[in-house]
């Protein structure tokens, strides 16, 4: 699961039909993203949904493998896609490339074209992949060595709650998480972490405690920003069930002010709002908050 944060206007249209309309020929969406740059103000974010081959984790609650291929990324197709989705657009602010998978996993990304990718990806001041810690430790040290700019990895950590995670099947622990954290923070990495909001079979009052707690875990490794994400439901959650908890715009906003305050300015912390009625009372409330980091 991951979250394309905060504010967004898409430049083109996200394709929902499957691996029958995808081609590593081209991306998938362009999105014009606002989100807090951490030291007070908001930053511009191009988002670039590429189209790669399909991870191999295959967490359960997660359906972005509809929007991948099978079999290798052919050489060439990442760097074309990004030029592609870059074409007559400002080069400044962020750049994140989420390819549906983990960036570091070279069936996803050739090694090879790691030096046309950061070139394709000149003007921008800072570069967002996803990745999880399985995947690419010696090739993202190769990667950082070649992208002169500010670098940052998303890792879905989910939640804290180890049963949750094993249910999942995250094929990671809490433990493993913690190594992969420091250690990118070792390597001048800056961490984002995406945080699942509930599971099957549990209350709303237990969805936003354990959040919270995750929360907390991911500001005590040293997360520069925490992406809250609310479970959606047909994702596909493998025998899990399917009865999520119930969350309302007011329990979110709850959420996201005590998120806060644990923060306390140390990393941002945004919900991803994506898939909730834009309408609903509340809602620029929370979108407020998204951007300022302000409770008030």
């Amino acid at each position: 699961m991951k979250s394309t944060d905060v504010t967004r206007n898409p430049v083109q249209p996200i394709l929902a039909s499957g691996s029958g309309s995808l081609s590593f020929a081209s991306p998938q969406a362009v999105l014009d993203e606002v989100e807090p740059d951490g030291r007070g103000g908001c930053v511009t974010a191009t988002t670039i949904l590429l189209t790669a081959s399909t991870c191999p984790v295959a967490c359960r609650m997660c359906d972005l493998h509809r929007q991948t291929l099978p079999g290798p990324t052919p050489n060439g197709a990442i760097p074309t896609q990004i030029e592609t989705s870059l074409q007559g657009r400002p080069r400044e602010g962020w750049l994140k490339l989420y390819n549906h998978g983990n960036f570091f996993d070279s069936q996803s990304i050739p090694v090879g074209d790691y030096s046309t990718i950061a070139n394709a990806c000149h003007g921008f001041s800072r570069l967002v992949v996803e990745n999880h810690p399985r995947f690419g430790s010696e090739r993202l040290k190769k990667f950082r060595r070649i992208w002169p700019m500010s670098l940052e990895v998303a890792v879905g950590l989910e939640t804290v709650q180890p049963r949750w995670l094993d249910r999942i099947g995250k094929q990671m622990t809490r433990d493993a998480f913690d190594r992969y954290a420091k250690w990118l923070i070792d390597q001048e990495v800056d961490l984002r972490v995406f945080l699942i909001i509930g599971v099957p079979g549990i209350s709303v009052e237990e969805a936003i405690r354990w959040t919270r707690l995750s929360v907390r875990h991911a500001l005590s490794v040293g997360a520069r920003h925490i992406s809250l994400i609310p479970a959606r439901s047909g994702e596909g959650w493998s025998g899990l069930g399917d009865q999520l908890p119930r969350l309302t715009v007011d329990s979110l906003e709850s959420l996201q002010r005590s998120a806060l305050r644990d923060a306390d300015g140390r990393a941002c912390v945004t919900i991803d709002l994506w898939d909730l009625d834009a309408q609903l009372p509340g809602m620029n409330e929370l979108r407020r908050r998204n951007l300022t980091q302000q409770l008030d």
